[in-house]
């Protein structure tokens, strides 16, 4: 299929990152009423689900313990939970169980995850936490840990499959999805913004670029010419 030679979004990599930025702002932008899905283009230069989305654990959870990464995964299983057959999501549950040293750790996480209203269940103390991963496995003997979340809206999805279903509600929104396209460039205007995306099958003149092509990212990064390095402010400011 020829490529458009003009297109307003143009998303670098069809994995998880590519293919839900496509999704979500072709929702956005019918929502605000500023374009739809067919502003939109998602290239790789492989396929759907060929990178790191597509060999993933396929783990869904909320067990992080930053505060910013738990508010993310809350509206991740949301999501997930918004369609399970179409993102073969299985909702089997999560079990995290640990020693002693990472007891605080567990509690903080709970303790979140109940002001976030994500439903789980905190056990602690060693004979407990035995009683209750034998309840669930009579075969269970491990001993020497003293706490367990269990997370009741976790589970696991089928990579590939889930891909091709982020896939799937992103063309129904009017996105247009092409594989085997490699980037191989980028021109620029004199604001250093990018204008033309150099491609294996031709030009495309862009508005927008989103770079989600995962652990590929410093080819990408190479060819904008940005630097190799990046300033870092502590708490101090410095």
């Amino acid at each position: 299929m020829t490529l458009p030679s003009k297109i307003k979004y143009l998303i670098i990599g069809a994995g998880v990152h590519g293919l839900s930025t496509g999704w979500h702002l072709a929702k956005e932008l019918k929502a605000r009423g500023k374009g739809s899905g067919e502003d939109i283009l998602i290239v790789d230069k492989t396929a759907v689900a060929a990178g790191a989305s597509g060999i993933a654990c396929g783990v869904i959870r909320n067990f992080y313990y930053q505060p910013a990464m738990g508010e993310v995964m809350n509206v991740s299983v949301d999501i997930w939970e918004s369609d399970p057959e179409a993102f073969h999501f299985h909702q089997c549950g999560y079990i995290a169980v640990v020693p002693e040293p990472q007891d605080d750790d567990v509690v903080s996480i709970y303790e979140r995850q109940q002001k976030g209203g994500y439903d789980s269940t905190l056990v602690q103390g060693e004979q407990k936490v035995f009683d209750y991963m034998r309840h669930i496995f009579p075969d269970w003997r491990a001993r020497g840990l003293t706490s367990l979340l269990h997370e009741h809206r976790s589970g696991f999805a089928f990579n590939t499959a889930s891909m091709f279903g982020i896939a799937d509600k992103a063309e129904a929104e009017g996105v247009k999805i092409e594989t085997g396209v490699q980037v191989k460039g980028f021109a620029f205007d004199a604001s250093n913004a990018v204008t033309t995306v150099a491609t294996n099958r031709g030009e495309i003149e862009v508005e927008h670029v989103i770079v989600a092509v995962g652990p590929w990212v410093a080819q990408i990064w190479e060819m904008l010419g940005l630097s190799d390095k990046i300033d870092i402010l502590g708490q101090d400011g410095q």
